[in-house]
C-alpha cells in the first residue's frame, strides 16, 4: 500500500471512529438523560414512614392475599378509599369482568383543570399467598403523597389524579381488563390533556443480588446501583417531560431518578400500568425499584416482606417528598410564567392608555 493511500485510510478510519463515538455518545444522552447540577431547593415536607409501613402492613397481611381468586382485593379498594376520605373526596371506577366487578379508586386534588397529574399505582400482588410486597409499597407512597398535596392544595395550579387500580398488567392477559386501561381510556374519552402520567410500581426496594438482573444484559449498566437511586423507564418519545421530571426531582430530594428511555416497543423490561396511557397517547413513565422482566421467576419479588430487609421506608418517603414537590415546583414555574406574561402585555398596553 503506497504511502499516501494509507494516509488516506488512515484518515478515513479516524473519521468513522470519531463518528461512531459521537453517535454513541448522543445515543447515551438521550437515553440516559444525565443533570448534573443536584441542590435542594426546598425544605422538604416531613413525611411520616411510619405511615407508610402501616399501609404496607395492612395491605400484606389484613388485605392479603390481594389477587383475582379472593375478596381481599375489594376489601383493599375499600381501605384505600378511606385513606383518600380523610383528605379529599375520592371516587370509585367500576371495572366489569365476565365474572366480577372491581374499582380503581381515584382522588382529584387541586384546580379542575383541562391538564392533569396522574399519579397511579396497582394494589393487587400476582402472588396468592400471605405477606408478599406485590405493590403495597406504591400504594402506601400514593396515599401518603395524596396527603401532603391535599395539605398544600393552594400551591398547585394543575389538577392532579392520584389513582389505584385493580387487575394489574400481571393478572390478566387482556389488557382491555386492567384498571389503567379504564382509567387511561375514560381520559381520552374526557378530552383530557396529561402533562404526566407517573406509575409506581415496587417502590422502596432495598437492593439485592436479583433486583438489578436484566435478560438483555446489555441493559444493566442502565439501572441504578447505589441505594439512593430510583429506577425511571420512558421512551423517546417523552423525552422533554422525562427531562424536566428529573431535573426538578433531583434538585429538591435527597434520592436520585437514573432515567433511561427506551423504544416503546421494548415492553418487556418495564411492563406496568403507564403503557395504557402511552396506548391513549399520553405522556408516561414508570418509577420502581425492580427492573427484571421476568416477576415469575425472581425469587425476591414473592419473597415475604421483612420491612429491615425488603422494604427502606425513609427512601418512599424521599419518593414521596420527590414526587411533591417537582408538581408543586412545576406550577410555581407556570404561574410565574403566566404573571411575566400579563406584565409584557401590561407595557405594551399601557403606551396607548397614556
Amino acid at each position: 500500500m503506497s504511502p499516501s493511500l494509507s494516509k488516506r485510510f488512515t484518515q478515513k478510519l479516524i473519521d468513522w471512529l470519531v463518528a461512531f463515538c459521537a453517535s454513541m455518545l448522543i445515543l447515551w444522552f438521550v437515553i440516559t438523560q444525565p443533570v448534573l447540577n443536584h441542590s435542594v431547593k426546598e425544605a422538604p415536607q416531613i413525611v411520616d414512614t411510619q405511615r407508610l409501613k402501616q399501609h404496607v402492613k395492612l395491605l400484606t397481611g389484613g388485605y392479603a392475599p390481594r389477587t383475582i381468586n379472593y375478596d381481599n382485593l375489594n376489601s383493599a379498594a375499600d381501605y384505600i378509599y378511606r385513606q383518600f376520605l380523610t383528605v379529599g373526596i375520592p371516587e370509585y371506577q367500576s371495572i366489569n369482568t365476565i365474572t366480577k366487578q372491581y374499582k380503581n379508586v381515584s382522588l382529584q386534588i387541586g384546580p379542575d383543570t383541562q391538564e392533569l397529574y396522574v399519579i397511579g399505582a396497582h394494589y393487587d400482588a400476582e402472588d396468592d399467598s400471605i405477606d408478599t410486597e406485590g405493590n403495597a409499597s406504591g400504594i402506601a407512597t400514593l396515599i401518603e403523597l395524596a396527603r401532603h398535596l391535599a395539605e398544600n392544595y393552594q400551591k398547585l395550579d394543575i389538577g392532579v389524579i392520584l389513582i389505584a387500580y385493580p387487575l394489574s398488567m400481571n393478572q390478566t392477559d387482556n389488557e382491555v381488563n386492567t384498571g389503567s386501561y379504564f382509567h387511561a381510556q375514560s381520559l381520552k374519552k374526557a378530552n383530557k390533556k396529561i402533562r404526566l402520567m407517573v406509575s409506581l410500581d415496587s417502590v422502596g426496594q432495598r437492593k439485592t443480588e436479583t433486583s438489578n438482573k436484566h435478560p438483555y444484559k446489555f441493559m444493566d449498566f442502565l439501572y441504578p446501583k447505589k441505594e439512593n437511586e430510583m429506577n425511571v423507564v420512558g421512551r423517546f418519545k417523552d423525552f422533554a417531560n422525562i427531562r424536566e421530571l428529573k431535573k426538578e426531582f433531583n434538585n429538591s430530594s435527597v434520592l436520585s431518578l437514573k432515567t433511561h428511555n427506551l423504544p416503546e416497543s421494548f415492553n418487556k423490561s418495564h411492563s406496568s400500568d403507564h403503557i395504557n396511557y402511552w396506548k391513549q397517547g399520553f405522556p408516561a413513565v414508570l418509577i420502581s425499584d425492580h427492573v427484571y422482566s421476568d416477576k415469575n421467576i425472581d425469587p425476591d419479588y414473592k419473597s415475604k416482606v421483612n420491612p429491615q430487609d425488603r422494604l427502606d421506608y425513609e427512601k418512599m418517603a424521599s419518593l414521596v417528598n420527590g414526587l411533591f414537590q417537582v408538581i408543586v415546583q412545576q406550577s410555581k414555574d407556570n404561574q410565574d410564567k403566566t404573571q411575566l406574561a400579563h406584565q409584557s402585555k401590561d407595557k405594551k398596553i399601557n403606551p396607548l392608555l397614556q
